[in-house]
């Protein structure tokens, strides 16, 4: 899908909520092109970066692109003053090559981003596990994770849309902070709306429909990945297959000091403090049963 409008605002506002400071450095999974109609947008970009305006010649790349974007985001991404990278199987725009299906991160380039972002790519590949691994790996500690997905209906657009929940279960299980969720009610608009289930009740519906789901969430520990179960199905791992199923433990995550969707500073939190009837009820009955073991 590219960067549009509406991902084109929320950088924007990070920016100026300061949650891009101290981030020099993004990848893109997927080379990725930029498409922006409204020259306002693009000047408050600029400026939010402290960079300046655009000439007229400069920002005809990106007003006259086409919907699925041809201006290169690199060009856009180093002008902002990142240091930019990005991931593909073609080299494009001179692009990391990697098979995001098979391929793993190499050792140099592991933990080295602060910011690495998924425009509209995972949801055209078949293998998600290793997709978001990947984006899991390039990030370094302490850096975020934006994706900007199909959320409903984006008919024959790629393999998958994407569900809230899943965000949720790759928070819970590696101890990620999830700074937002927003829909985006159509890609071309320079809107999001934070997510809430009711959201649907009013979310138009048809063959042209193009909801975004935007995630944006931080990487806080520097861990290996872990695969993440739906709620509703944790509780019928069996013991013999609970090893596969590894996960991060947070002190302040799973004493619900640290809020959904909020952006604030994290604090220490002793786990020891924290009641085992707490942990247990997050950890569910597989990890109670080893903690009264030990």
């Amino acid at each position: 899908m590219g960067l549009g409008p509406p991902i084109l605002a929320l950088y924007r506002q990070l920016k100026q909520l300061g949650a891009l400071d101290g981030i020099d450095s993004v990848i893109e999974l997927g080379s990725q092109g930029v498409w922006c109609p409204d020259p306002r947008l693009l000047n408050g970009l600029f400026e939010s970066f402290g960079r300046q305006r655009l000439s007229h010649a400069e920002m005809e790349q990106y007003l006259n692109a086409s919907g699925t974007g041809n201006a290169p985001s690199r060009d856009l991404h180093e002008r902002l003053g990142f240091k930019y990278h990005c991931v593909d199987i073609d080299g494009k725009f001179g692009s990391l090559t990697l098979d995001i299906n098979f391929d793993q991160v190499p050792p140099e380039h592991r933990g080295r981003y602060g910011l690495t972002s998924n425009h509209g790519t995972t949801e055209h590949l078949l293998d998600q596990r290793n997709a978001f691994k990947m984006i899991h790996d390039l990030t370094a500690q302490g850096g975020l994770m934006l994706h900007a997905l199909p959320f409903t209906v984006h008919l024959e657009h790629g393999f998958f849309n994407y569900q809230p929940n899943l965000f949720e279960a790759l928070a819970r299980f590696n101890s990620y902070e999830t700074l937002g969720i927003w829909v985006g009610p159509d890609w071309t608009l320079a809107s999001l709306v934070p997510w809430e289930s009711r959201l649907l009740d009013y979310l138009t519906l048809n063959a042209k429909t193009t909801h975004l789901l935007v995630v944006l969430q931080r990487k806080l520990h520097d861990r290996e990945f872990c695969v993440p179960v739906q709620t509703v199905y944790e509780t019928m791992i069996p013991e013999s297959s609970a090893a596969r199923y590894q996960f991060v433990v947070d002190g302040e995550y799973y004493s619900g000091a640290r809020l959904q969707h909020v952006t604030r500073e994290i604090r220490d939190v002793n786990l020891g403090q924290i009641p085992i009837t707490v942990l247990a009820r997050h950890l569910k009955g597989r990890v109670l049963k080893r903690l009264l073991r030990r």
